[in-house]
């Protein structure tokens, strides 16, 4: 389509060019042209007969352009999907890993350990599937040797550590 646009306008502007140049043969029979100190000449019918050779001329290049400019098929716009960068990926990967342990009494708990038995309660004790469990906020007690927990913000227990 892009291609045929721009036959179109390189065409459109040799006819221009041509009509400009055959309104300047024609005016040129009429009127005397100047030359370059300001005396008047008149053009004689041979520099007339060269202008209309020259017209014809440049409305056949433009009408070979016309035609050797090849038609394409329109292209297909693919929507490119952006995907993460390597570095962004890599930088959520980099996190820094952490383990909690809880010390009291001669005894140690990690927050996966405290975690695996509130999980327990809630599937076993409670009948709850695992993939139900949105939120859970624990908080330890060490004085009681005990952790509160909170699920969806609604179910609340002790576990007994």
């Amino acid at each position: 389509m892009a291609t045929k646009r721009v036959a179109k306008k390189v065409a459109a502007k040799a006819a221009k060019a041509a009509e400009v140049k055959v309104a300047e043969t024609k005016t040129a029979k009429t009127t005397e042209a100047k030359t370059a100190e300001g005396t008047p000449v008149k053009e004689t019918p041979k520099a007339i007969a060269t202008k209309k050779d020259t017209t014809k001329a440049i409305e056949t290049k433009a009408a070979v352009l016309v035609e050797e400019v090849p038609v394409e098929k329109p292209a297909t716009k693919k929507v490119a999907v952006k995907k993460p960068s390597a570095k962004k990926t890599t930088a959520r990967k980099a996190e820094v890993k952490t383990e909690m342990f809880l010390q009291f009494a001669g005894k140690e708990y990690t927050d996966k350990e405290i975690f695996q038995k509130v999980k327990d309660i809630w599937t076993k004790v409670l009948k709850n599937r695992v993939g139900d469990m949105k939120s859970v906020q624990i908080y330890l007690k060490p004085e009681e040797s005990a952790a509160y927990y909170v699920i969806n913000g609604d179910t609340t227990g002790k576990v007994e550590l």
